[in-house]
């Protein structure tokens, strides 16, 4: 099996589980849900709610992105075929307007096909496709309640914020196959390149 000179692949375990850990956090600290509960209180503990759930989610930002590109890294040293996008388009894919509604989930394929599989039913391919809707759906929902039309909706952004709390999930079950799979190659490369 020929696969991609350059980067050796390294597990992306220490980091998934910082990761997932990151992820339910911030799903339990979302800085949205005190609206749903108490609109008008925007007293002392509403403020450093907001702080606690701020720096929680830049940790949890900057710690999902450094898996992501790593899982890309390995996915490029581990496959047999080219890639689309480079290894920098894991983090840029996120920050650019337009293509972020669909590059990273396309991104996230690759990483998991990079990986040759049994022929029997592929259930991970489900389960992005499962966890990139509800994401999506959720950042319609926050756009929504966020917008005049539906500020003071209670429906809309409970709606979003229980879409984020499945997207949450799925996407650490995601990390959790992701991250299987690709240690379970590592493992079996790092032999194979002595």
């Amino acid at each position: 099996m020929k696969r991609s000179p350059g980067a050796i692949p390294s597990t992306p375990q220490s980091l998934a589980r910082a990761a997932q850990i990151l992820i339910g956090l911030y799903a339990l600290l979302d800085p949205m849900r005190p609206r749903l509960f108490s609109a008008t209180d925007h007293g002392l503990f509403y403020s450093r709610y907001l702080s606690v759930s701020f720096v929680v989610g830049i940790a949890t930002l900057v710690t999902f992105l450094l898996w992501f590109r790593r899982c890309r890294y390995n996915a490029q040293a581990l496959s047999v075929g080219p890639f689309a996008h480079s290894p920098g388009w894991a983090v840029g894919a996120w920050f650019t307007p337009v293509l972020m509604w669909w590059r990273p989930r396309r991104i996230a394929l690759d990483i998991h096909r990079a990986i040759g599989h049994d022929p029997a039913p592929d259930t991970t391919i489900t389960l992005i496709n499962a966890w990139w809707a509800a994401w999506i759906a959720h950042m319609a929902g926050a756009m929504m309640a966020a917008s005049s039309a539906y500020a003071d909706s209670v429906v809309v952004l409970a709606a979003s914020q229980a879409l984020y709390l499945i997207a949450a999930v799925l996407l650490v079950l995601v990390i959790q196959r992701i991250t299987a799979a690709q240690t379970s190659a590592v493992t079996t490369y790092a032999p194979a390149v002595r």
